[in-house]
C-alpha cells in the first residue's frame, strides 16, 4: 500500500500535463466560446468534472503540487483555442482551496489585463475565422482567469 501511495504524485503530475495536453489540442473556439463541436465540449466538461473531484480530495502538498502546474501553464502560455478549458480547468483547484488559488491567480491576472488594455488589446472576443491577435488573446486569458468562481 505504501509503494502505491508513494507514487501517487507521480501519476498525479502526469495527469494533469495530459489534460493540459489535451486542452492545447482542441480546436479553435466558435463565436460562443465553446471549442469545436458537441464532443469536444463534452469531453471538456467530464474531464474538467473530474478533475474537479481529484483536486478537493488532494492532501495540502499534491494540492500545491497541481496548484502550482496549473498556474505555471496558465502563467506562460496563451491558447486560444483552451482559453474555456483552462478557465474549467482553474476553477477546479479553485474549488478544492479557493484562498490559495485566488492568492496565486487574482494579482497575475490582474497586472496582465491592465497590461494588454493599456496596449490596445479588445475586449471583444473574435469571431472571424482567422487567427485572433495575441494581445487580444492574452487579454481574455487573463480575464478568464480573474473570474475564478470557486463552489
Amino acid at each position: 500500500m505504501q509503494d502505491s501511495t508513494g507514487s501517487f504524485a507521480d501519476w498525479i503530475s502526469n495527469l494533469i500535463r495530459r489534460v493540459i495536453q489535451l486542452m492545447e489540442n482542441l480546436p479553435e473556439e466558435g463565436p460562443d466560446g465553446s471549442a469545436g463541436g458537441t464532443t469536444e465540449v463534452q469531453v471538456v466538461d467530464a474531464v474538467a468534472g473530474a478533475c474537479n473531484q481529484i483536486c478537493v480530495h488532494l492532501s495540502d502538498s499534491l494540492f500545491d503540487l497541481v496548484l502550482n502546474m496549473v498556474f505555471d501553464y496558465a502563467s506562460t502560455t496563451v491558447r486560444s483555442n483552451a482559453v474555456r478549458a483552462i478557465h474549467q480547468l482553474v476553477e477546479c483547484v479553485a474549488n478544492a482551496n479557493a484562498e490559495k488559488t485566488l492568492r496565486k491567480f487574482i494579482p497575475f491576472c490582474v497586472k496582465n489585463i491592465q497590461w494588454e488594455l493599456d496596449n490596445g488589446a479588445s475586449g471583444v472576443r473574435t469571431t472571424s475565422t482567422s487567427r485572433p491577435a495575441a494581445s487580444d488573446a492574452t487579454l481574455h486569458w487573463s480575464k478568464c482567469g480573474s473570474h475564478i468562481r470557486p463552489m
